[in-house]
Parts: structure tokens; sequence; C-alpha cells
């Protein structure tokens, strides 16, 4: 029994330890992936390669326009 405590310990420990060294970057991830399902904005990483690949006449969609294309043609 004592064995599986100290086990515990260690998990916990280790858990803390690695949330607390990664978990600002962690968050930011998850909140550029949220702001991009909900069509606000886009991470830095996901703008440059989408310049890089578009041209002036293309458009970009997203889960916004996803919502106001499907809002419009509702009515």
């Amino acid at each position: 029994m004592t064995e599986y405590l100290i086990i515990l310990a260690v998990v916990a420990v280790a858990a803390i330890l690695i949330v607390g060294l990664f978990g600002q970057q962690i968050k930011n991830v998850f909140s550029e992936n949220t702001s991009a399902l909900a069509g606000t904005s886009m991470g830095n990483s996901a703008v440059a390669a989408t310049a890089s690949s578009s041209t002036a006449n293309d458009s970009q969609d997203n889960m916004g326009t996803f919502e106001n294309n499907a809002s419009q043609s509702s009515k």
C-alpha cells in the first residue's frame, strides 16, 4: 500500500510540474482553436499559411461565414 501511495505522489507532483511549465502554451493553443472554430480570429501561424497560399480573389471561409450564410439562406 505504501508503494502505491509513493507512486501516486510522484505522478501528482509530475502532473503539477508539467501543467506549471506548459500550461500557458496549452491554454493559448486551445484559445486559438476555439476562436478559429467560432470564426472570430485565426492564429498567427494559420494566417501566415493561408496568406502565402491564397490569391487576391480567394475568400476566407470559417464557422462565422458558415453561420452567416446559413441564416441568410433560411430567410
